[in-house]
């Protein structure tokens, strides 16, 4: 399989990528998962032990529109993917398709010995306060993303595109796709807002 090998820009001028790995100009983080909780802990956006969850051996690539400011309160319509990858000797749903047994990955522009190379895609927008949308949203596969709920109990941010794709680490071969939003009337990558 071709190894996977996401390159992060060295921190220059203003508009490139910061020792974060965010680079704010492009609206983009590239970077170690752990390289992303360690820039929430240091800015007290989680606190220590909430942190200690984000590791070092998964990658991450996240764009948002150029209404997402990250880590405020977005508008509505504001939204970010997230891009992740990541090695395993399992891909069961029982452990997050993997997701928990990770094998460890330090040098991103060399391959682990695994079974399997994962990655996952999802979208997350901001939603309004509307319960009849927000019974439609989930009608069409959307989710929860689970940070936070206007008074109503409408979710603030939905999931309405997560994609899995699991990978045979030797060959590159396709082994599995796990399509979270696909059901009607929505369905995979369609906006619903």
């Amino acid at each position: 399989m071709a190894v996977l090998c996401v390159s992060v820009a060295p921190a220059f001028a203003q508009g490139g990528f910061n020792e974060w790995g965010y680079n704010y100009t492009a609206h983009l983080f590239n970077g170690w998962y752990g390289q992303w909780g360690e820039w929430k802990a240091h800015h007290g956006v989680w606190p220590g032990e909430h942190w200690s969850g984000a590791t070092w051996d998964s990658w991450i690539v996240m764009k948002w529109s150029k209404d997402w400011i990250p880590e405020a309160d977005e508008p509505v319509g504001a939204w970010v993917t997230n891009h992740w990858y990541w090695y395993s000797d399992d891909y069961d749903e029982a452990t997050w398709y993997g997701f928990t047994t990770r094998v460890e990955w330090t040098d991103k522009d060399v391959a682990p010995e695994a079974a399997y190379f994962m990655t996952e895609f999802l979208k997350v927008q901001s939603v309004g306060d509307d319960l009849e949308a927000w019974t439609e949203y989930q009608a069409g596969g959307a989710y929860d993303a689970g940070w936070g709920s206007h008074a109503s109990g409408v979710p603030r941010y939905v999931v309405f595109q997560d994609v899995i794709s699991v990978y045979d680490a030797t060959t590159g071969e396709l082994v599995a796709t796990f399509n979270l939003c696909t059901t009607p009337p929505h369905g995979l990558g369609q906006p619903i807002f």
